[in-house]
């Protein structure tokens, strides 16, 4: 809900009707003036003011000019004209500091804005049959903020756009293009990249689509195949070469630790009935190991002498072979079912470890908590606790 306080309208300047045949003249001036305008969740616009001057021969023929600004937002230079059946006109923002825009941004967020530069170029015309149309270009270059959890620089946005028919036409010429240099959170990723081309809302005629995703992190690269909107085929998220020394570093579970390379494919769909990814897998990218916490392995292994043996086997392993099936429901379901081959060297080099794991668990509760190590534990306990069932 958008709520403006105190708006207002006055004449900076007489509006003059010259009905004259020979010389017929209409000239004046108006000032809208707005003290704030709040959007919600502590978002506003400061307050603003709207000056237009008007010039022609009459009510159905002039031409108008003007500036926007609130504040240090702006001033957004505005011209066009009036022919009595269609209004045209045309607005240039010109470059101004990101920071400026602090205001509309949400206090809940907590986001803060630090460096960067925006400008922006629009046109538009309305007439009765013909309705409202307009098109343009928003950019920011070397856009910086702080963020909940880290920071985000080298931001870079550019966004063409044109309305017509009730119909946005995202990226009319080239697509929307986002880029950004960095984002330091609990995972550091770098070279963001992501474009935006088609038609919003999108249909089978006008779709839209969602192409050059990807991401470095995790020391490897993470990236999507395009998306299109409607969706017919999956996207797939494809992991090359994640490093789960760096990613078990971010998230320091103490119950285990993993070194080694993996790589993946995830069949994504944002529209099926039942999943979210299905038939997607995971596996290692060479040699992999697993080490226990030793107070994590004691623990289990006091259980009985055939736990002990089992997770005496465990608490270090080289893992030559894995490769884990994943599934996902859009409930947020995980079904992860892995087989893993290895060996220990610290107990017999030459004896193979083979370890199937099975998993279940709500990933939307699972990332809140970060319990990836507890949720280990729980399964080793119950696993080893069957020596019938034990490989």
């Amino acid at each position: 809900m958008v709520t403006v306080a105190t708006p207002r309208m006055t004449l900076s300047q007489p509006i003059k009707w010259q009905r004259d045949v020979k010389a017929p003249s209409l000239t004046g001036g108006v000032q809208l003036v707005a003290d704030k305008t709040s959007f919600g969740a502590g978002s506003y616009l400061p307050a603003s003011v709207l000056d237009l001057q008007l010039q022609g021969t009459g009510p159905d023929s002039f031409q108008w000019q003007g500036a926007l600004q609130a504040e240090q937002i702006g001033p957004i230079k505005l011209r066009g004209r009036w022919d009595g059946e269609r209004l045209r006109g045309e607005g240039w923002w010109p470059k101004q500091s990101l920071t400026v825009f602090q205001p509309l941004i949400s206090p809940d967020l907590n986001i803060k804005l630090r460096a960067g530069e925006f400008y922006a170029q629009s046109a538009f015309s309305a007439a009765r049959v013909q309705g409202f149309e307009a098109g343009g270009h928003w950019v920011v270059r070397n856009g910086g903020m702080w963020l909940q959890d880290g920071e985000l620089s080298g931001l870079d946005f550019v966004l063409p756009y044109r309305f017509k028919n009730h119909l946005w036409q995202l990226g009319a010429k080239r697509p929307i293009m986002l880029r950004i240099k960095s984002i330091k959170t609990l995972f550091e990723m770098q070279n963001i990249t992501a474009d935006l081309q088609g038609t919003y809302p999108y249909s089978e005629a006008y779709p839209l689509t969602l192409s050059n995703i990807g991401v470095d992190m995790l020391n490897g690269h993470i990236s999507l195949s395009a998306l299109r909107m409607p969706q017919h085929d999956a996207a797939v998220l494809k992991l090359d070469q994640i490093d789960l020394s760096a990613l078990f570093t971010a998230l320091k579970p103490k119950q285990f630790a993993m070194s080694g390379r993996i790589n993946g494919e995830l069949p994504l769909f944002l529209n099926h009935p039942k999943w979210l990814v299905q038939n997607g897998w995971i596996a290692n990218a060479g040699l992999m190991t697993l080490r226990l916490d030793k107070d994590m392995a004691d623990a289990i292994g006091s259980n009985n002498l055939a736990t002990g043996a089992a997770i005496d086997w465990l608490r270090y392993m080289e893992i030559n072979r894995s490769k884990a099936r994943v599934d996902l429901d859009n409930l947020g379901e995980l079904t992860l079912k892995a087989h893993i081959d290895g060996v220990n060297p610290q107990k017999n080099a030459k004896r193979e470890v083979i370890l199937n794991y099975s998993h279940q668990e709500n990933v939307f509760q699972l990332w809140r908590s970060l319990r990836f190590g507890d949720n280990l534990q729980e399964w080793l306990e119950q696993a080893l606790s069957k020596p019938e069932e034990q490989q």
